[in-house]
């Protein structure tokens, strides 16, 4: 691997890791801490959507605003490990690279969600490891299109 790619393998990794740490801190925090976090957020995204805003509406904001946390998360993490395997294999073509990228981010998914069981009001829920291993899987793919199409394109000029 040439100098400047593991530099930059080396960025991805540290990324990589500093984003886990943040996944891990917002999963491990206790089930009424992060209730009452999302749902000071919904009040302020209610209080522009709503004159009013009902118990049901502020609910239903506050879950769709969890669901978002999940998908964002696990987008950003997808995007950083396919980039990191991209550049760790050579070898391979980009579509068989992003494999591990696929597998590391399910196996971080369903940890994510294990590690909750023994934390008070929060639990496992396979619904939202599927969604995590999901919003990865829509980010590899993305990125791993963005990369072939990239690597076309250079072919083509070179001839």
């Amino acid at each position: 691997m040439k100098k400047k790619k593991r530099i930059f393998a080396g960025v991805l990794l540290l990324a990589i890791v500093a984003w886990l740490l943040l996944i891990w801190r917002l999963s491990s925090a206790d089930g009424t801490e992060t209730l009452h976090d999302s749902m000071q957020i919904a009040r302020k995204i209610c209080a522009v959507l709503y004159d009013n805003p009902t118990y049901e509406q502020l609910s239903h904001v506050n879950l769709k605003l969890r669901k978002l946390a999940h998908i964002f998360l696990y987008l950003v993490l997808g995007g950083f490990s396919t980039l990191f395997w991209q550049l760790l294999i050579e070898r391979w073509s980009p579509w068989t690279r992003s494999i591990p990228a696929f597998l590391c981010c399910t196996v971080i998914a369903f940890l994510d969600e294990l590690q909750k069981i023994p934390i008070e009001g929060r639990h496992f829920s396979l619904s939202e490891s599927i969604l995590n291993a999901g919003s990865a899987l829509c980010m590899i793919v993305l990125c791993t299109f963005i990369i072939v199409w990239i690597i076309r394109r250079h072919r083509i000029k070179q001839y």
